[in-house]
């Protein structure tokens, strides 16, 4: 998990104390200021340092760890979000099993996360001061006082548990997909990636491996513009076709899907600017002091213009996609102010596109801040027009391609420069009103 904080006794233990109210006494113990009553009779206290200790060790000691997993020699447990808005996969799985066949039978077991995974959340969770800060720590407090409640929340199954762990994890309300195995196994994602194609086949509930929104501050840490009741009325209209765009966008919960939909706010305008520019060409050569449309090699000269052009548009199939899109950053975009809504997002990324190649889009390093304009956005239509070919082409043998959710991290990085863009371009076609 390269990059992300290291979970251990004092982290899990600074993240109980994040969330409940309790005090950690001199041998490492949490306890709580006021106990949880549980609907089947005892409270729990606390969590002792044996516990917390025998979590924390067990964590480090799985043999590959990612954002979503943790997998041991013969086990492993994945967090898993559902690809619908309704839960259909949540709800038809809760707390259900299911075992292979064959001497050595593999488990799947869908349901809450284990104590040690749900410790791992609980330090992603408390690591970040946005969430903190958020209506979902209070949404998760409340979901733990219902848990004290003879009458579940509804939809929900009673509470089953006796540690505080146990707790979070059904306030957190998190899916995790566990497998077992009897031997030591190297194959675990293969398996959980098996289970979750056979699911959807047979159900058309549909989930993947991968954090929460709760979890992931890319999907938290958006660019607010306006504190809450200063937000202005509008000022402008807007293309209705490139607003339904960029809503789809600012919902998507897939990187993929986001993408792509604020690229499509930039395609929307290729064929015709690409023609201007065509228009533009031949006038520019037709008008020149020196043209004469008595000279042949003067009309060769505008023939030659628009066959290269044209050659151009057969081999793509199309217009140029690329110096389409490169003209309509000429067109609408001010790089001054695409790094400063860069900067004000993440002071990072300008430093990252400058350094960093995207390698499953074979797209290279972008240098925003240079003075150079016009090799700036020459730079940012290469590197936007690759990554987009990779989401969209997936044939077998051409490398590099993008692969579904495993190179979601990397395309997350991507996504604050198309966003940015497509917004310039949408408000530059703004009318007042």
């Amino acid at each position: 998990m390269s990059g992300q904080s290291a979970i251990n006794e004092s982290s899990i233990l600074n993240g109980l104390r994040r969330i409940f109210r309790g005090d950690a006494t001199a041998s490492g113990d949490f306890t709580l200021r006021d106990p949880i009553p549980l609907p089947n009779g005892p409270k729990i206290t606390g969590a002792s340092s044996a516990e917390i200790a025998e979590i924390a060790t067990r964590l480090d000691s799985a043999k590959s760890k990612s954002e979503s997993s943790f997998q041991w020699e013969n086990k492993a447990e994945f967090s898993l979000v559902s690809l619908d808005q309704v839960g259909a996969f949540d709800r038809f799985f809760e707390d259900k099993t299911f075992e292979g066949q064959g001497d050595d039978p593999v488990i799947f077991a869908v349901g809450r996360p284990s104590r040690e995974f749900t410790a791992y959340l609980l330090c992603k969770f408390t690591q970040n001061s946005v969430l903190l800060t958020s209506g979902r720590a209070r949404m998760l407090l409340n979901r733990i006082r219902q848990i004290s409640s003879d009458r579940p929340p509804l939809g929900r199954r009673p509470f089953e548990g006796d540690s505080l762990f146990d707790v979070l994890a059904e306030g957190l309300r998190a899916t995790t997909l566990q497998i077992s195995a009897t031997k030591s196994r190297a194959d675990f994602e293969t398996l959980a990636n098996s289970f979750l194609f056979h699911a959807a086949y047979n159900t058309d509930a549909a989930a993947r491996i991968g954090l929460e929104a709760m979890f992931r501050p890319q999907a938290i840490q958006r660019v607010r513009r306006s504190q809450d009741g200063s937000l202005d009325a509008p000022r402008q209209t807007y293309d209705a076709d490139l607003v339904h765009h960029y809503l789809m966008g600012v919902a998507a919960e897939i990187p993929l899907l986001e993408y792509l939909a604020y690229y499509h706010i930039a395609e929307h305008f290729f064929e015709k600017i690409f023609n201007e520019d065509l228009i533009s060409q031949v006038r520019s050569g037709i008008t020149d002091p020196s043209f004469s449309a008595r000279r042949n090699k003067d009309i060769q000269s505008i023939v030659k213009i628009v066959t290269r052009i044209k050659g151009q548009i057969k081999d793509e199939g199309g217009v140029n996609e690329q110096r389409a899109l490169q003209l309509v950053l000429d067109r609408f975009v001010s790089i001054p102010r695409l790094v400063a809504d860069l900067d004000a997002y993440d002071a990072s990324l300008i430093d990252y596109y400058a350094n960093s190649d995207v390698p499953f889009a074979g797209a290279g390093k972008a240098n925003i801040r240079t003075h150079d304009e016009e090799a700036v956005r020459g730079a940012i239509a290469k590197r936007i027009y690759k990554v987009r070919n990779a989401l969209v082409h997936a044939k077998e043998g051409e490398l590099p391609k993008y692969a579904p959710f495993a190179h979601d991290e990397v395309l997350a990085r991507e996504i604050p420069l198309m966003r940015f863009t497509a917004e310039r371009i949408v408000i530059a076609q703004g009318k007042v009103l």
